[in-house]
């Protein structure tokens, strides 16, 4: 299709919260995209306002353009997996690290994917607890990385990397390296650990470059963990993090598996979170594999 034919029918869905921007600016960024046409713009209030918005309007055939961070492009992801429909992004939130894994990183981008038509077929991670059921776009886990997006969400200023870096160096006051219970298709591993995460795209916090080999195998979760280390260690890792050089460190274990169960005999309250694009998803147990109806992402 071309580019006129995508805006006509499509709906740009923005999160008036999401990010720095004052929602006068994010409006203007997506009318710049439009160009002078008169594609619906919705703000969405609230996350069910969000998920109803992109439902009602995928259902009818229409491209969904997710105007927000990594928070509002899942509650988008979860109605295109459901209803089929296709969907992209512009990203406008503190971390957009879903956009940054499928080459969008600025509206210009959008534009371009607009004029594409370019549909891929995207991986997400099923992430699924005792009683409910949730998909991850990037990365999910438990130890340092939920225990840093649990900070970074209360942290009002910054944004991208740097905000989550802030947030890492101030769980290192307090660091524990938990005891978890982890199979891997089946073969059962106990340890202390600083970190576990199940990777569907290689970037998260904000751009940091966690699983530079997510896409290797693309039917299995992109799985690491950090062995128990030490504050100046841990600092050391984070640092190595943003450019990928941390698998070679001799504490990360970096494999591909089908199937990734998280389990911890701690009674922490930390220990036990889950967190996904930013986002808490649930508490411990959980299992962690690539979903596999389709999500289709209109790309560059």
């Amino acid at each position: 299709m071309m580019k006129k034919d995508w805006l006509r029918n499509a709906l740009f869905v923005v999160n008036p919260t999401a990010g720095k921007l004052r929602l006068p600016f994010k409006q203007k960024v997506v009318r710049d995209v439009l160009q002078g046409t008169d594609t619906q713009i919705a703000v969405a209030t609230s996350e069910t306002e969000a998920a109803e918005l992109s439902g009602r309007a995928m259902s009818k055939g229409r491209l969904v353009v997710a105007c927000g961070g990594d928070g509002l492009q899942n509650i988008v992801a979860h109605q295109a997996v459901d209803t089929g429909g296709i969907m992209t992004v512009l990203p406008l939130g503190r971390g957009n690290d879903f956009a940054m894994s499928i080459g969008i990183t600025k509206p210009e981008n959008v534009i371009t994917a607009l004029g594409s038509g370019r549909i891929l077929n995207t991986r997400y991670l099923l992430v699924t607890f005792g009683n409910h059921q949730r998909i991850c776009l990037t990365c999910a886990g438990v130890g340092l990385l939920s225990e840093a997006a649990s900070r970074a969400s209360r942290i009002p200023i910054l944004k991208g990397s740097l905000l989550y870096a802030v947030a890492a160096l101030a769980s290192f006051v307090k660091l524990k390296n938990h005891c978890y219970q982890i199979s891997c298709d089946g073969k059962e591993i106990e340890g202390r650990y600083l970190i576990i995460t199940g990777a569907a795209s290689p970037y998260t916090g904000g751009g940091m470059f966690i699983a530079p080999d997510a896409f290797k195998e693309c039917g299995m979760v992109n799985t690491l963990y950090a062995g128990k280390v030490g504050r100046r260690e841990a600092v050391r890792l984070l640092l190595k993090v943003f450019s990928g050089a941390h698998l070679d460190h001799p504490v990360i274990t970096n494999r591909h598996f089908n199937e990734i169960i998280l389990d911890t005999p701690s009674e922490n309250r930390l220990a036990r979170l889950v967190y996904g694009d930013g986002e808490y998803l649930g508490d411990l147990p959980v299992k962690l594999t690539i979903g596999s109806k389709p999500l289709h992402v209109l790309v560059p």
